[in-house]
């Protein structure tokens, strides 16, 4: 459990970290995902669980009434009606009364400590309006540093939705929270923001995540317009506003280093995402690029994995 000496104090005052978890009809994640947040932090007056429900027909609820029956510190919402997986992350964020907001999978698991970590790190680094959480094959450290362009490589573009810790009133000062909804990617663009206002952040990194993070896989999206089109419109926005064309250009061709794999393991793997479209995407994006030709025909090769 984590050090609970400062539990009287703040038995009546704001949590200082909320777990913020949307979820869909993936009861059986969810109740993981539970089990393995309470095993750690039990009932923790200064952490806040929070679901938010899109409107479940599966036993959901059967699994949250149980856990409530256990831990005050767990907070249920359901929408009236699925809203989307895109609103239902930002009515997470809004429901979340902690001082900070870790949002988070249904189907991610925090090797143990974890959770005591982020607290510790929250006390340690106030100033910073924007945190994460990284794997990395060491013990437990924390990191800190400045400014978008570095945050982007010390995060590894800050795409893993569970990694994201937020200050909860920088994230409520954020005046266009939706511009980027749709994307798949409005979490990376709420993280540039909160460093374009407060260019302080601080990563923890190490042995953070269980084996079976992540199981319920993703689906349901075109791998191709999200991790190029998507996330360049994003780094775009902030263009001599946060980020320098050079800053840009660098973060542009290392994004590919992510990207090609992801779309390798998608064609081997048989995932349920899209690559449809992938050579136009691409050449619209990359077509003025020095390097365009070599990175074209490392595109194709991927793709010519494919089995039709």
């Amino acid at each position: 459990m984590c050090n609970n000496s400062e539990k009287i104090k703040e038995l009546n005052s704001r949590p200082i970290l909320t777990i913020a978890i949307p979820t869909y009809n993936r009861a059986e994640f969810l109740k993981k995902c539970l089990e393995n947040i309470y095993s750690q932090v039990g009932n923790d007056p200064r952490i806040e669980v929070l679901v938010c429900d899109n409107d479940s027909a599966d036993n959901t609820c059967t699994i949250i009434d149980e856990y409530k029956q256990k831990y005050e510190s767990l907070v249920y919402y359901k929408n009236p009606t699925n809203i989307g997986v895109s609103k239902n992350i930002q009515k997470v964020l809004e429901l979340s009364k902690g001082e900070y907001i870790n949002l988070h999978g249904d189907d991610d698991y925090f090797n143990e400590e974890v959770y005591c970590a982020i607290i510790n790190m929250i006390n340690s680094n106030r100033d910073c309006d924007l945190m994460y959480i990284t794997t990395g094959w060491h013990s437990l450290n924390i990191k800190r540093g400045i400014g978008l362009s570095n945050y982007q490589i010390d995060s590894g573009t800050g795409g893993w939705i569970s990694g994201m810790v937020i200050k909860n009133d920088a994230y409520k000062k954020i005046i266009q929270k939706e511009k980027f909804l749709y994307s798949n990617l409005n979490h990376i663009y709420i993280q540039l923001e909160l460093l374009r206002n407060n260019p302080n952040y601080c990563i923890l990194s190490g042995h953070i995540s269980r084996a079976d993070t992540g199981s319920a896989g993703a689906s349901g999206y075109n791998i191709m317009e999200v991790a190029i089109k998507n996330y360049l419109d994003i780094l775009y926005s902030f263009r001599n506003n946060g980020l320098t064309d050079g800053e840009i250009e660098y973060h542009k061709i290392a994004s590919l280093a992510i990207t090609f794999p992801i779309i390798r393991r998608i064609i081997q793997g048989g995932l349920p995402l899209s690559i449809d479209g992938g050579i136009e995407i691409f050449t619209e994006y990359y077509s003025s690029e020095p390097y365009f030709d070599s990175k074209l025909e490392e595109l194709k090769s991927i793709l010519d994995l494919k089995i039709y």
